[in-house]
Order: C-alpha cells, then sequence, then structure tokens
C-alpha cells in the first residue's frame, strides 16, 4: 500500500478502519456499496468474482449493501476474516465526513446469516492447564454458552465431535496439545498469544460481563481451566471481534461424566448425525427421529442424541414426558407458528432486529395461552418443571405499536400503527391530504380575492405558489409575498402556505425519525425480557422434542425399553430403525440379543452381505435411544445404563497422516481396550483383516479374550471362523451366526442371528454375487479345494498360536530344547533392546519351568 502521497480524510478513516481490521479483509460502506481497497480489492475480487477497477491509482472493488451478506458468507467459506466498517453517525446531521468504524468481524464461528435452522453454530475453545482440559463453545447466535471440563483430552475430542463447532481459538502454549486432534476436524483454529488466556484476566472478563461476584451460581467453583476457556472466548468475541455479548445470558456446565461416551468413530460408524459416505443419502438416526417443529426444539433434539443421559431415573422422566405426548400429539399444531425465540432475542437485543423480527416474535406468543392452558393439564413430572411465563403483555404491546405486516426495514413503508403518536398521524395526513388541503386552500384564496382564476400549484424550483395572471397581481394581500415573474403570471407565496410547505416537505423526514424512535423504544422494551424468553424458549424446545419422539414412537410402532441401574441387555424383535424405515415393505429381519454379565460376548460369524454389521449396529443404536428417552424398535427391551459405546467397523486409509487401513484399525481397538469398562458395550466388525491371517487371528483373540475380562458387553463380528473355540475356554463367550440356505452352488441370506457358529466364510459365493467373471470364479474353487485337500496353509489352534509353545507336542521336553535352539537362533541382538532380551529370558526359563 502507497501511503507517501497525501491521502483524502476518507482514506485517512480507511486507514484507521485497517488498523483495527489487522488481518481481516475490510469491506468499507460507502453509500450503498461496501468498497475494498489495494490489497483487499484485489482478494475481492477474485474470491467475489466482482469488477477490479481504480480510482487515483488505488485499487478498488466492491459489493452492493443491500445483498451485502452473500458476499460475506462467500468469503469465509473460502477462508477469510471479513472486517466491516459502518457509517455510525448519522448523515444528515454532520457536516463533513460521516464517521466510520469497524463494527464487526465475521468469521466461521460468528457467522449470523444462512444459518441452517437445525443447527447450532458454535465458536470453540480449547485450553489445558495442570493436565485439565477444558471446552468452550458459544453460539453466538443464540447466545447460548457452554463449558466442560475432563481430566482426559479425549473426551474433549468426543465433545467436539457432538457439537461440530466451526472454530476454534486456542493459545500458542497449547498448540501442540490440541493441534493432533483438531486435524480430524473441519474447522478455522483461531491461535491467540498467551496473555490471552490469564486465569484472572479471562475471570474477571466474565465477573464484569455477568455483573456476579462469583460464577458458583453456574457450578463453576474451583473450575479454573473451564473458566479460563470461556473468559477467553468471551474476550476475543467482544474486543478482536467487535461484536456484542448483550444476549449471553448464563453459563451452561456439561458434566460429561452424565453423559454415555461415544467417542469420534462410533459416532461416524453408526451414522448418528450425518451419514458416513460423503454424497450419499442422508439416511441417518437423526434424520429419522427428529421430527421437532421449532429450530430450538431441533437443536435440542441433536443434542439428546448425541448425549444419551446415564442416569435411570432421568431417562424414566423423559419417557414418561413421551408416553403421555402419544395422546396429545395434536399439540404439534400449536408449535408450528412459533419461531426461533433465541435468534430472534439475539437480534432484539443487539439492536440488528427488523421490524419482521418484532412481528415473527409476536405471532410465537401468541400462540402460548392455549399452549400453557394444554400442558397444565399434562401429569409427568417433566412438563410441571417446565418454566411457561405469561407473556401476552409482551406480544400485546408489539401488537399495539406495529402495523401487522410491516416493511423488511425501516423507512421503506408503515411500521408504526395509527394512534400511537399524535404528531406522526398529524405528519401522515399531512402527506396522505395534501392535494386535498391544496383544493381546499385554493377554493378559500379564490373567495378571499374574488379572483376566479387562481391556482395554487407545486414547482420543483420554487416549491408551493400561488399563481395569478399579472393583471390581477395587485389584488394579492399584502402579506403575500412575490415568489417569482413570468410573462404573463405572477406568483406568491402567503405565511399560511409556507407554513403548510415545510411541514410537508419535511413530513418524510420527520416521519421516519419519529417511527424510528418508536420502533427502537418497542425494540429495547422486548430486549428488557429477554431471559423470560430465553427460559421460555427452553421449556418449548424441551416439549417439542418430547413430542418429536412420540410422533415417532406411534408411527413405528415402537416400544417403551425398561431402564435401569443392571447390567442387562436384553432386546426381543429387534430392528435397525433407519434400515427398516427405508424399506418400503416388512422385509426387514428382527433379531434378538440377550447379553449379560454372565453371558457378555457374543462371536458372530457368517457371510459377508449376509447381516452382521447391521445387526450389531442395531444393537447400538437401539441402546443409544433408548438412553436418550426414546422408544425403540423392539417388541421388549431392558437395558441396564451403559456407560460407553464403541465401534471398531470398516477399513479406510488416512495417507494425509501416513496411516495405513490396519494402523487405523489397530488405533481404534487401542482406544476400546484402554477405555471400555464393565458397563460399555462395544461392537466390533473384523479385527485383526489388514495383516497375515495368522497375526490377525492372534490379535482378535487376545482382544476377545481382554473383552471377556473387562466384561463389557461386546457384538464380535468375524470371518475367522477359528475364534468360534472360545466358546470351549470362556464361560462369557456365545457363538452366534447369521443362518444362510445352501441351494446347489449358491446361498440365501436368511439374515437371522442363530446360536451356534459356522466354519465356511462363502467368500466365493459373495464373490459370485459381486459379478466376478465365471473364470474367476472357477479357478478360485479349484484352488480352494486343494487348499482344502493337501492343508496347504491350515493355521494352528488360536491357542496353539498365543502360546510360545503347542501344550500338544508328542515329544514335549525334546521339543521344547530344540524349540529354545531355534528362538534363541532367530535372535537379533543388533535390534534387541535390554528390556525385550530380560523379557526373552524371562519367557525361556517359564517355559522351561
Amino acid at each position: 500500500m502507497n501511503t507517501a502521497t497525501k491521502q483524502s480524510p476518507m482514506m485517512v478513516q480507511w486507514n484507521a478502519c485497517k488498523q483495527k481490521a489487522k488481518d481481516a479483509l475490510l469491506l468499507f460502506r460507502l453509500g450503498d456499496f461496501y468498497e475494498a481497497f489495494y490489497e483487499d480489492a484485489k482478494l475481492l475480487s477474485d474470491a467475489a468474482d466482482v469488477t477490479l477497477t481504480q480510482r487515483q491509482g488505488i485499487p478498488m472493488s466492491g459489493v452492493p449493501a443491500q445483498s451485502a451478506e452473500g458476499y460475506i458468507e462467500k468469503l469465509v467459506e473460502k477462508g477469510f476474516l471479513v472486517a466491516i466498517a459502518e457509517q455510525v453517525e448519522d448523515a444528515k446531521s454532520v457536516k463533513g465526513l460521516v464517521k466510520r468504524e469497524v463494527v464487526r468481524v465475521v468469521s466461521p464461528g460468528t457467522l449470523l446469516s444462512s444459518l441452517p435452522e437445525k443447527d447450532n453454530n458454535f465458536f470453540g475453545c480449547l485450553c489445558s492447564l495442570n493436565q485439565t482440559f477444558a471446552l468452550a463453545l458459544l453460539d453466538i447466535s443464540t447466545g447460548e454458552l457452554r463449558v466442560s471440563e475432563a481430566s482426559e483430552i479425549q473426551k474433549l475430542q468426543d465433545e467436539l465431535t457432538r457439537r461440530g463447532p466451526s472454530e476454534v481459538l486456542i493459545s500458542e502454549r497449547d498448540q501442540q496439545t490440541f493441534a493432533p486432534f483438531l486435524k480430524e476436524f473441519p474447522l478455522r483454529i483461531t491461535k491467540k498469544e498467551n496473555w490471552h488466556f490469564d486465569s484472572q484476566t479471562t475471570f474477571n472478563t466474565l465477573i464484569r460481563h455477568f455483573k456476579l461476584h462469583s460464577l458458583d451460581g453456574f457450578g463453576l467453583q474451583g473450575m479454573i481451566t473451564a473458566t479460563t476457556a470461556a473468559g477467553a472466548l468471551l474476550s476475543h468475541i467482544q474486543n478482536e471481534l467487535s461484536l456484542s455479548t448483550t444476549h449471553i445470558k448464563s453459563i451452561v456446565l456439561d458434566e460429561l461424566s452424565s453423559y454415555m461416551a461415544i467417542d469420534q468413530a462410533t459416532q461416524r460408524n453408526l451414522e448418528l448425525t450425518a451419514p458416513l459416505h460423503k454424497g450419499g443419502k442422508n439416511f441417518t438416526l437423526l434424520k429419522l427421529l427428529d421430527h421437532t417443529h421449532t429450530p430450538m426444539g431441533a437443536r435440542l433434539f441433536k443434542s439428546w442424541l448425541t448425549h444419551p443421559l446415564l442416569s435411570a431415573e432421568r431417562v424414566q422422566k423423559r419417557q414418561e414426558g413421551v408416553e403421555e405426548l402419544m395422546e396429545h400429539l395434536s399439540l404439534k399444531e400449536k408449535l408450528r407458528p412459533i419461531r426461533d425465540l433465541e435468534r430472534l432475542m439475539m437480534r432484539i437485543s443487539t439492536g440488528s432486529a427488523s421490524p419482521r423480527d418484532l412481528t415473527g416474535l409476536k405471532v410465537s406468543l401468541e400462540v402460548l395461552p392455549s399452549l400453557n392452558e394444554m400442558i397444565k393439564t399434562f401429569q409427568s413430572p417433566l412438563f410441571k418443571s417446565l418454566v411457561l411465563p405469561d407473556v401476552s403483555p409482551i406480544a400485546q404491546h408489539i401488537k399495539a405499536v406495529l402495523v401487522d405486516d410491516p416493511p423488511a426495514k425501516l423507512g421503506d413503508g408503515k411500521v408504526i400503527n395509527p394512534g400511537v403518536n399524535t404528531e406522526l398521524d398529524e405528519l401522515r395526513s399531512l402527506k396522505s391530504n395534501s392535494q386535498a388541503w391544496i383544493a381546499n386552500y385554493q377554493t378559500e384564496l379564490r373567495d378571499l380575492t374574488g379572483i376566479k382564476t387562481l391556482k395554487v400549484i407545486f414547482s420543483k424550483a420554487f416549491g408551493y405558489c400561488i399563481e395569478v395572471s399579472r393583471g390581477q397581481a395587485d389584488r394579492m394581500p399584502l402579506t403575500f409575498q412575490r415568489r417569482q415573474t413570468l410573462v404573463n403570471n405572477e406568483r406568491f407565496i402567503s405565511p399560511e402556505l409556507k407554513s403548510y410547505e415545510e411541514k410537508v416537505l419535511t413530513a418524510e423526514e420527520k416521519i421516519y425519525g419519529i417511527e424510528k424512535h418508536l420502533y427502537q423504544e418497542l425494540r429495547a422494551e422486548v430486549a428488557s425480557h429477554i431471559d423470560t424468553i430465553f427460559s421460555l424458549s427452553r421449556s418449548i424446545a424441551t416439549l417439542d422434542v418430547l413430542l418429536s419422539l412420540a410422533i415417532v414412537a406411534k408411527t413405528h410402532r415402537y416400544t417403551k425399553p425398561v431402564i435401569d441401574e443392571g447390567s442387562r441387555l436384553e432386546i426381543e424383535v429387534g430392528k435397525h430403525p433407519v434400515i427398516e424405515a427405508s424399506l418400503l415393505d416388512d422385509s426387514f429381519i428382527p433379531n434378538d440379543t440377550h447379553l449379560s454379565q454372565n453371558k457378555c460376548l457374543f462371536l458372530i460369524t457368517g457371510p459377508n452381505m449376509a447381516g452382521k454389521s447391521t445387526y450389531i449396529r442395531q444393537v447400538a443404536l437401539i441402546t443409544i435411544m433408548a438412553q436418550m428417552g426414546s422408544y425403540v424398535p423392539a417388541k421388549r427391551a431392558h437395558i441396564g445404563i451403559v456407560d460407553k459405546v464403541f465401534s471398531r467397523i470398516g477399513a479406510s486409509d488416512d495417507l494425509s497422516r501416513g496411516q495405513s487401513t490396519f494402523m487405523i484399525e489397530m488405533t481404534e481397538t487401542a482406544n476400546i481396550l484402554h477405555n471400555a469398562t464393565s458397563r460399555s458395550l462395544v461392537i466390533l466388525d473384523e479385527i485383526g483383516r489388514g495383516t497375515s491371517t495368522f497375526d490377525g487371528i492372534s490379535i482378535a483373540w487376545a482382544v476377545a479374550e481382554n473383552l471377556l475380562k473387562v466384561g463389557c458387553k461386546t457384538l464380535f463380528a468375524t470371518h475367522y471362523w477359528e475364534l468360534t473355540e472360545l466358546e470351549e475356554h470362556h464361560a462369557g463367550a456365545s457363538n452366534v451366526h447369521v443362518a444362510v440356505q445352501e441351494a446347489a452352488d449358491r446361498i440365501i441370506f436368511l439374515r437371522k442371528i442363530v446360536a451356534g457358529s459356522t466354519d465356511k466364510s462363502y467368500g466365493i459365493h459373495v464373490a459370485r454375487l459381486a459379478g466376478l467373471p465365471q473364470p474367476v470364479l472357477k479357478r478360485a474353487h479349484e484352488v480352494l479345494h486343494k487348499l482344502e485337500e493337501k492343508d496347504l496353509d491350515s493355521p494352528p489352534k488360536p491357542e496353539e498360536q498365543l502360546s510360545f509353545f503347542s501344550a500338544t507336542d508328542p515329544s514335549p521336553k525334546e521339543s521344547t530344547l530344540e524349540k529354545l535352539a531355534e528362538s534363541v537362533q532367530k535372535l537379533d541382538l543388533n535390534t534387541t533392546t535390554p528390556l525385550e532380551a530380560l523379557k526373552k529370558i524371562q519367557e525361556w526359563k517359564n517355559h522351561l519351568s
């Protein structure tokens, strides 16, 4: 940027705004356009496809103010920060250059336009102090500020997956701590200097904002890491992004220990809220279950689905609410007119609400008296706890002041009702009745002067005039002043006409000024009730979610599950909710599940495409649905509270991080083995398939034994039929398989889970169904028969693979010594660490003894 030459006052003002905007692309308000200059102009031109021009050698480009939000959204999507510099003075009341300031900086976490109604747009902040980790989340569009704290970083990673923020703030010192797992998320990472995360400074930020002496009322006593994250985030929003935060009224503490843990892989594999494959059909559990009628209800529904409860009592209260609402489904008609109360109140309290926003709030509040009357008759404890205040005075006040169908913005038409302000009514009457007044005045003057040809006219150059012929001019009253002389006529102005002219010519401006003042008064009055309306919004959202679950239960004939603190997981005639709903007929084959402390692992064998994956997924989905308070797709279900759900499903590389399919598989498996408890549910679809057969079987066997030792409820689908011998060695393991019917060289999938194991994988049959060429299938059969006859690749039994020597050798002593010698010879001393050598020696010693 060349600043050597003398700059105009406007460019001096632009420079001051650019200094505040820092690295953001600055859109500078000039009349009906937002203009960008210098490098910003080139960036805007390239990114938004607008014309690049020059003025006095300065590159510039611009977008219309009326459609600016669309351009801003496009720029943010492309990774830009966008600073908006607005006129902060009324041009009509200022002499010279109007003052402009940066009023907001837009980033992915602070977008306010084009937001999906059913989703929050969270801006997150991660912080770590003394081995404690915290996550703060703020949705600026609703005023929702949440915090959570954990001693394990993994829990925050799972919470990030559930909440899906679009931007995260971290300190420079925490970059290494959080950067590795933040790569998993499609979000913007904003780094700030460490001093922004000073615990005392951030605490003071919160105290000042909420006007409190302590944060104990929010449950944050002693939670220094959480308050640091929340304070740093709030300060960044206020000071760096110049956004109003007056609508943020509280902090919600998320006790992660009170929710079922669902890790990132499991949320993805079960397709809770997003399809597994991009571009695929949106067959998700959220899509199936969400029948909410309000935006805040939809956002709460997603939160309930991704945060199932760990309290049987709380789940039962939700179930009671659902059960009662199944007899009152007509309630949905009362919810339909209710708009997004949270986002409406955000705009109202921050001064950005349009007249239509206030009308939308009025329409929403007007339906509440009849809604309240219905809810008062409900008996479930959850309904008794809802806060449904009388907001009819607010609705009546808006109705009294605003017209029923106001324009989108002030100045585009009538906004304030007649009768609200006497001067406004007079001005409107003056404006609308000017022609009648002029005609009456003209008649009066003709009678007064006796001049029948006298006219009252309007000239753009001279305004209102009384026009008479030159011969009649001496008959005009002395109080009339001559305004213009023409060839044949003379024009005069009377004191009364001059006064009227001033009224008419300034009426439009005065009407706008009075309407603006009255509208701002109304907006401020409504904003003073923000706490009341936010409480009301939360209650309506809860009601909406429960009603949605009732609609689904009634529509799909779901059953209320029994939920308790026990260890049983029993499902009779269970179905995969999403797949069943997507079928056009009743062809889905249901299955039973009976897991307990004594029988905690199902080893599931059977061919591909037979339904193993569907079965294990449906058990997990039914469990999650039950603990969120939903009815479930089963004839009967009895579920003891599950604390965590884990899954290891599918195969995929992550080449960007240098991770192969097998590495990802082992990483996810390691997470399960380290974190599963006796109350967890684990679903595994193939373990050890990414390596050699012997390695794979050994790993799968060891994983199964470990899970049996933990005692977690496990559904283990595998093609390693060798693992079925686990049932003989462990009382907690049970073999089941997916039944198939063989006919000649073909198989029919019955999709029924039955007791017992299978010793076939039917791989070649499935290959035929997939369309492999006939010569390839024929050759595969030949190779299979040779392998089976010669037993060329017959693996040892799993228990033999896991021990160093076989216990069935015919000559134990001789064989042991021979194998010991062979093992010593194979040991590479150049690559063996001292610790590994000690372990080997101990292993040899154990076998020799």
